[in-house]
């Protein structure tokens, strides 16, 4: 199985769903600066990802397998 950073295992789920960055932001209430940010230097606090997980409809467990370390 291939290992993903956070933020590319985010951007695969948003494509699988047909979004965007923006719209997440807009969900998460984040600037679309920030959320710019967050994908580009792969830094979600724990909050943010409950909140993403939420809106993506996605198991933090699933991720924690597919993460590299």
């Amino acid at each position: 199985m291939t290992k993903v950073t956070i933020a590319q295992y985010i951007l695969n789920i948003l494509e699988s769903q047909e979004r965007h960055k923006n719209w997440l932001a807009d969900k998460v209430g984040l600037s679309k600066q920030t959320i710019g940010y967050k994908f580009k230097n792969d830094s979600f606090t724990a909050e943010e990802l409950i909140r993403i997980a939420k809106f993506l409809n996605f198991n933090l467990e699933e991720l924690k397998d597919k993460i590299k370390e």
